[in-house]
């Protein structure tokens, strides 16, 4: 099969699957808590949206994490190689996110400022991977974000089924503030490093315009969210364990 047709598919079977999991979530998750019965309208949709992108990014995450970390042909100075792993997984993620958009064009629950700014750029990101072939470890780092996922959706889906002070939510938590920090926060150095260096070595001129326009401003705007993000967590662990008394108390 030619990869761009392969690729073309891995988008649009994401895109449906990402819809079909969300109309199926409410049989499953109505079998699986009571609790989900008894939700109001807007956070039973809420619900549905998490579990449709915990399944998703499970996918998109174990990709994301073989690439950057055991492909030996994706490593940060290489400018360009065309890796198809990377592409497919790269073009899951841009039917995922714009399945992602419909669905909150749909429900108004799911609309929010913020998260169409975040979606608008991940489309831009999810073309420019699936496209072009510059600087893959730039693009796999994009990727490599979504092994966080999994957990951000499964504590969501454990709050809006009343399980905020049970082990499992707990758990999650700390493995979510954990894997969050290795995934989105601790590479943060490592990444504009790479770019520092790629533009040492000349190689600026070698990027596909749309890649080096996110390499550079894109990645500003998703560094900035993810620490928002993380501090968050932080000061959710510390109110939680540290100074649970005196601690201002933070929104789930």
């Amino acid at each position: 099969m030619n990869e761009n047709l392969s690729i073309f598919l891995a988008a649009l079977a994401t895109f449906v699957l990402s819809l079909g999991i969300f109309e199926a979530a409410p049989k499953l998750l109505s079998r699986i808590s009571k609790q989900y019965g008894e939700l109001g309208l807007a956070k039973r949709v809420q619900t549905n949206n998490e579990f449709k992108c915990i399944i998703i990014c499970i996918v998109m995450g174990a990709v994301g994490v073989y690439v950057f970390t055991f492909d030996p042909e994706v490593y940060p100075r290489r400018v360009r190689y065309n890796c198809l792993l990377l592409r497919h997984g790269v073009a899951m993620y841009l039917g995922y996110t714009i399945a992602d958009v419909v669905l909150m064009l749909q429900h108004k629950s799911l609309l929010s400022g913020l998260y169409l700014v975040h979606h608008f750029m991940g489309t831009l990101c999810g073309v420019a991977g699936t496209v072009y072939t510059s600087v893959p470890w730039i693009m796999s780092t994009f990727l490599y974000y979504e092994a966080s996922s999994p957990f951000v959706h499964i504590r969501v889906v454990l709050l809006n089924l009343g399980e905020k002070n049970s082990r499992l939510c707990t758990a999650t938590g700390l493995v979510l503030m954990a894997v969050f920090f290795l995934c989105r926060v601790a590479i943060i150095p490592a990444y504009w490093r790479t770019v520092y260096m790629l533009y040492i070595d000349g190689s600026f001129p070698e990027i596909d315009g749309l890649v080096y326009y996110l390499m550079l401003y894109g990645r500003v705007f998703f560094d900035m969210l993810n620490l928002y993000w993380f501090s968050l967590m932080v000061r959710t662990f510390l109110a939680k364990f540290v100074w649970p008394k005196g601690a201002t108390k933070i929104s789930d």
